[in-house]
């Protein structure tokens, strides 16, 4: 089963609309909820016109601060884990205060959703308003330097003697990039729905995390988690927004305890700007400093970005320059000033796909210096073991990436010296860039439960955000039971069921897919030493280790058969139960000691066509080649990569969230004005896959890849350009008019 490239088995479901996403659970007479938001980006509301807005007609109630329920705050800094992690740690409407433009202040709850806009649009609110930082250019001296990322990794980081490394060098690269707020867009809007019977309370919610988003919930009404149950069953696309816990998934359930009746809340378009984070904007000084011959001696990496004045996510922009490349003299440096905007969290890739624009183009700027092709370079500075701690990769085929990759794209055709190539009139420009993504592996528990016909369902609290979980899911557990396929169900989505991890970091195919197959088979295991001891069997006091097991028949070299229903009928089972877990892989969590450092690398090769009168960018064909360990599924492993390297092209080509800084609002609040790309816009993407296992990583070889084709994509494509007109845009999105 591992490496057959099976069709989706919710794929039928979602074409015909029977998949149920957040907001499509059927419920009884419920309420509908839009939110008031913030009009300021920091202040305090001193009035709030509520009564006029409880007259319309169909509106029910306004929940602001004076009648909402007191929840518990979060802990100061989290819990140190993923098992409590909101996206920022604020409870909504429990006091009057406003620290940016876009915060719940108010929920409208009404008969229909209509009724709930209208209310919502009449609300009249009045604020006392201060000055609120906007500016980040202007208050970059109030900044701090957070000593690590929330999965542990230093954030700031010296080693050997930069400066005089640098001083030394025959050649010096020093250059700043600038990549723009960015929002993820997913095709579903959040949205979620409560209800309460008793005690106990079901919440359906758009979520990358079934079982953080349960604990966040349980904490702040301080009930036993027991008693809420969190269901995701299907996620139309997050991309980072749904990976934490947002405030709007607590005034559902605050709305529907008030009320005592279900609460429907569904985020619009333009409520997703301002709810549920995005990628901030990142300054970044790149500084690489190499000898004659392509030896890069000394490397810095500065970012500058923020965080909101609520606090979350910081962007990790240099972990990617201090570990790619083997060099020896090094300086890493995040800084961040903390302004009045709604609050950051990861974006696909989130630290690696801006801190790769920088790198990588910095590294094609220096080989343009050195007049040394880009890819012999990068194979000159390879690193065997992680440059920060020393520890040598589990796996790293990145050089033969480059290799496969520059054969199947033709590299060695490409004229390295800029404006030299045209082709009906367009100029034409190759570039590259490596791709790099951390492997992570969560721990998680599950539970396997194989009835009397020889159907197998599993259940873990993991989720599928639309990247094909079930069905990988499904063939690691098949490849491991030996039953068939089409018996094997998997339960998912749902926090009754045995803990998972966040579906983030690329990382839940190695952390559930590895419990599972341990539970599998044992499973296995369980069903050949009873299969072995039935007098009434075939197999009958044959060695379990000399029988096969595949598609549910157990069979030995000399045709001798049985099957898993007949087993468990002798045996007088109605069920045999697995239940499994495993931990957090070593490496993963501040202040564990590892034996390896877990990373995937990849290779990405860009044509671009440019227009010499009007500056109009195409790109015809990217090819991309990645070492990401086991390829579960070969068909959904390639639509993944299609997905991020179309998220690297609209990341270099047209994304970029627009704020006044005056006031802190967000202009191109749309999907009019803020752009991203078509199917018109992608032309020929070529994959390739090494498929080397990474058994020192998962025991089924297998490391995510969700994240790193949209690693590298954005310095490819500016790198392509520069080699076709000559100029070197540092700030992205490249738009024609920097062209002219």
């Amino acid at each position: 089963m591992i490496g057959q490239e099976k069709l989706r088995v919710d794929g039928p479901l979602k074409v015909s609309g029977k998949a149920k996403y957040a907001s499509e659970h059927p419920v009884d007479n419920p309420l509908y909820a839009v939110i008031v938001k913030s009009t300021i980006s920091n202040g305090t509301i001193t009035n709030m016109a509520t009564e006029e807005v409880e007259k319309i007609p169909g509106v029910v109630k306004v929940i602001h601060a004076g009648n909402a329920l007191k929840l518990k705050p979060y802990p100061t800094g989290g819990d140190g884990g993923f098992n409590l992690f909101p996206g920022e740690p604020f409870i909504p409407l429990q006091d009057n205060k406003v620290y940016n433009i876009g915060q719940h202040i108010a929920l409208i709850l009404a008969e229909t959703i209509e009724d709930a806009r209208l209310g919502a649009s009449r609300l009249k609110v009045s604020y006392q308003e201060k000055a609120a930082a906007l500016d980040k250019e202007k208050v970059y001296d109030d900044y701090v330097k957070p000593e690590r990322y929330n999965t542990g990794e230093e954030l700031q980081h010296q080693r050997g003697n930069f400066q005089q490394a640098k001083n030394n060098a025959s050649v010096v690269v020093e250059e700043n990039y600038t990549v723009p707020a960015e929002h993820h867009n997913p095709m579903e809007t959040s949205a979620t729905i409560a209800i309460w019977k008793g005690e106990k309370l079901t919440v359906y919610d758009s979520t990358q995390g079934v079982d953080n988003s349960r604990n966040c919930v349980a904490h702040c009404f301080e009930m036993d988690p027991k008693n809420v149950r969190l269901i995701a069953y299907y996620i139309g696309g997050g991309f980072g927004c749904k990976g934490f816990f947002w405030p709007h998934t607590l005034l559902a359930p605050m709305a529907a305890k008030i009320m005592d009746r279900p609460v429907k809340l569904v985020l619009s378009r333009k409520d997703m700007y301002t709810s549920a984070g995005h990628r901030p904007e990142v300054s970044q000084r790149v500084t690489l400093a190499a000898e004659a011959d392509g030896n890069i001696t000394a490397g810095e990496h500065i970012t500058y970005s923020y965080g909101s004045i609520l606090g979350g996510h910081y962007e990790p922009c240099g972990l990617t320059s201090a570990k790619l490349y083997d060099i020896p003299n090094f300086s890493m440096v995040h800084q961040y000033t903390k302004l009045n905007y709604p609050t950051p969290t990861p974006m696909r890739g989130p630290g690696e796909a801006n801190g790769s624009f920088a790198l990588e183009s910095a590294l094609d700027e220096l080989a343009e210096k050195l007049k040394m092709d880009a890819v012999e370079l990068r194979i000159k500075n390879y690193a065997a073991a992680n440059p920060i701690d020393k520890l040598p990769y589990s796996s790293n085929n990145v050089r033969e990436c480059y290799e496969r990759g520059a054969k199947l794209f033709g590299w060695n055709n490409r004229n390295r010296q800029p404006g030299k190539m045209r082709k009906n009139g367009q100029l034409i420009g190759h570039g590259m860039a490596t791709a790099t993504y951390p492997a992570y592996r969560a721990g998680g528990s599950c539970k396997l439960i194989l009835d009397e016909n020889g159907v197998l369902i599993v259940q873990t609290a993991i989720q599928d955000i639309g990247t094909g979980t079930y069905t990988v899911m499904g063939q690691i557990a098949a490849e491991a039971s030996g039953l068939a396929l089409e018996n094997i169900k998997i339960e998912i989505g749902d926090s009754d069921f045995p803990a998972g991890p966040l579906s983030g970091g690329s990382m839940v195919t190695a952390s559930a897919g590895s419990y599972i197959q341990k539970g599998a088979e044992k499973l296995k295991k369980q069903l050949l030493d009873l299969a072995v001891t039935q007098e009434d069997s075939s197999l009958f006091q044959l060695k379990s280790d000399k029988i096969s097991f595949v598609n549910g028949i157990m069979q030995d070299s000399n045709g001798k058969k049985d099957t898993v229903k007949e087993v468990m009928k002798r045996a007088n089972k109605k069920e045999l139960i697995i239940e499994e877990s495993s931990s957090v892989v070593k490496g993963f969590a501040f202040g564990q000691e590892a034996e390896y450092a877990y990373q995937s690398f990849g290779a990405i090769f860009v044509e671009a066509n440019i227009d010499p009168d009007l500056g109009v960018i195409t790109i015809p064909r990217i090819v991309g080649v990645f070492d990401a360990g086991t390829i579960i599924n070969p068909k959904l492993a390639n639509s993944q990569m299609y997905g991020g390297i179309i998220f690297g092209y609209s990341m270099a080509l047209l994304e970029a969230t627009e704020f006044d800084h005056d006031t802190g609002r967000i202009i191109n609040a749309d999907l009019a004005e803020y752009h991203v790309p078509v199917n018109a816009d992608i032309n020929d993407l070529t994959i390739e896959f090494l498929n080397k296992p990474d058994y020192k990583f998962s025991s089924h070889g297998g490391r995510g890849i969700g994240e790193l084709s949209a690693i590298g994509v954005s310095a490819a494509i500016a790198n392509a350009i520069y080699n076709a007109t000559g100029k070197r845009i540092r700030n992205l999105p490249i738009t024609l008019d920097k062209l002219l």
